[in-house]
């Protein structure tokens, strides 16, 4: 048990990468979007 306890600390800093990661990915996902047009408004073609 105490050693289960003791090696959970170093899960911190995994989970902080992990999540760094994944808010990097779905922001240029967005800027993707945007810059492509697909996000932009709603233009009607004449």
């Amino acid at each position: 048990m105490w050693k289960f306890r003791k090696d959970s600390r170093a899960v911190s800093p995994v989970i902080a990468t992990i999540l760094m990661v994944a808010i990097t990915v779905v922001l240029a996902a967005v800027l993707y979007v945007m810059v492509s047009g697909y996000g932009g408004g709603g233009e009607t073609a004449p």
